[in-house]
Formats: C-alpha cells, sequence, structure tokens
C-alpha cells in the first residue's frame, strides 16, 4: 500500500486528505481527516463532507483521480506517454509523476 498526503498551499500545506493507493488491487481510496471543513476540502470531496462521510471508496475515488491526470483518450496520449518515460497509460503513474497537480486547483501529492 501506497499513501499520500493530499495538500494544498492556500491552507498553509495542511493535509486535506489521505489518497491510499493498494497495489495488488490497484484500486484508491481516500480517508478525509475529521479537522477538515467543507470549505477546505478539494470540491469532490467537499460533496462528502457535506454528508458526514470521511471515507471514499474506489468508484468515487478513481473520479478524482481521472480528473487530476491526462485521460488516454486524449489526441497526443503516445507524445505524453514518451515525454512521462511511459510505455503504457497508467493513471497512477501518471498521477505520482505529475505529484497529483491540476490545472483546476493548488493541491499535490506528498508520499507519506
Amino acid at each position: 500500500m501506497k499513501k499520500y498526503a493530499v495538500k494544498e498551499a492556500r491552507y498553509g500545506n495542511k493535509i486535506l486528505s489521505i489518497l491510499i493507493y493498494d497495489e495488488d488491487k490497484k484500486e484508491f481510496t481516500i480517508d478525509i481527516p475529521e479537522d477538515v471543513t467543507e470549505q477546505e476540502a478539494p470540491f469532490m470531496m467537499s460533496l462528502f463532507v457535506r454528508r458526514g462521510i470521511r471515507h471514499i471508496g474506489p468508484e468515487w475515488s478513481i473520479r478524482w483521480i481521472r480528473e487530476r491526470v491526462v485521460p488516454s483518450s486524449r489526441q497526443n496520449i503516445g507524445q505524453i506517454l514518451r515525454e512521462n518515460d511511459m510505455q503504457v497509460y497508467d493513471e497512477y503513474a501518471l498521477l505520482v509523476k505529475n505529484e497529483g497537480r491540476s490545472c483546476q486547483d493548488e493541491c499535490y501529492l506528498e508520499e507519506m
């Protein structure tokens, strides 16, 4: 299992969630600490916090991941893979290589 703190500079690099990747199952889950408010949580996660849910299962976790990585259907995906020294498309590898950064927010990943 690999664990990553999801942090955001806007909140003093506070840990907003813990992303857990099960290498055997190749699936993600997300845990949101109790001290993270709805306003602090990344948008999709804030919807769970609003409902009092602090653990996000694989189905919704992968949706959050897919918002952060280049989709496999991207027109120039071959070039993107080459520039990232990758032979095949792998969401996890792309996520880690880019530290989970997205143009949609200031969140980033830090391995724990």
